[in-house]
């Protein structure tokens, strides 16, 4: 999961060579899958666990998570374009470029010819945490991808990539007034965006920063919700949205669950709504 964000913007350019894949473990994970009779699930016996270790436990894990985010993408993505939802997309917290990658997929299969793609992150890993987690490697400096390793990546990925940008920086500092009047002046309206910044004091300014670019039927997809705080809705990116919507015009439709760690919603303006559960 990923970072923070700031003020120094770079197209990329296709002219320039991309970086070399980054190279990726060989480890055998065991198939799961359906069974014809008891227990009705292919599992793993302890012949097959027999050398499992950290590193396959790790690589399991990515696998799982990143399928559950890439079928996230992929729901989503045709969501907004069904329902006519037209605008850019948001990431903020960009490690390994892995979801972001996952949008600009999306948005070809879809496609989406006039959407742009913004990178917010410090590409120098989470800032110096003032508030306690639960996730010992979340320190200053952890998950760092680097503004030219992301670029690479882009690139190496061949979709859309002279229309993503990036913005360089934490979010306390990079996300500014002048920026977001420079987003509203281009009237830049946010179709998806995700939150993927993990700690409190770096998804506050993200909200507030992202309030008046978004539209009705607009999904925020927020990454960390119940991670890194052993799932305490009173502390990191959870307690930024609920102190959030306390101050916001817009209400938040609960949409897809990614996971045990995500959630989804969609923007919606109606206060008079009818009250139910959907």
């Amino acid at each position: 999961m990923a970072k923070s964000a700031g003020a120094k913007s770079a197209r990329a350019k296709s002219a320039k060579p991309a970086k070399a894949a980054e190279p990726q473990p060989k480890i055998a994970l065991p198939a799961m899958g359906r069974k014809i009779g008891e227990p009705w699930v292919d599992l793993p016996d302890g012949k097959a666990l027999a050398n499992w270790g950290r590193d396959e436990e790790i690589a399991y894990n990515q696998t799982n998570r990143q399928t559950e985010k890439a079928l996230f993408y992929r729901r989503t993505f045709d969501f907004i374009t069904d329902n006519r939802v037209v605008g850019d997309y948001h990431e903020y917290g960009c490690h390994r470029c892995r979801t972001f990658r996952m949008a600009l997929t999306e948005a070809r299969l879809h496609n989406l010819k006039s959407m742009n793609f913004f990178a917010f992150d410090s590409f120098e890993g989470l800032p110096e945490p003032t508030s306690q987690t639960s996730v010992e490697i979340w320190k200053r400096g952890a998950l760092t991808t680097t503004e030219e390793n992301f670029m690479g990546m882009v690139r190496a990925h061949g979709i859309y990539a002279d229309r993503v940008k990036t913005i360089k920086g934490f979010y306390g500092e990079s996300l500014t007034d002048k920026l977001k009047q420079k987003f509203l002046e281009g009237e830049n309206k946010i179709a998806l965006v995700n939150v993927d910044c993990d700690l409190y004091e770096s998804a506050v300014p993200v909200f507030k920063f992202i309030d008046p670019l978004l539209q009705e039927g607009a999904v925020i997809y927020i990454d960390d919700l119940f991670a890194g705080y052993k799932g305490s809705p009173s502390k990191g990116v959870a307690r930024a949205f609920l102190e959030y919507q306390q101050k916001t015009r817009w209400r938040f439709q609960r949409h897809l669950d990614i996971s045990w760690w995500g959630r989804s919603y969609i923007v919606y303006l109606d206060k008079h709504a009818p009250v139910g559960v959907l």
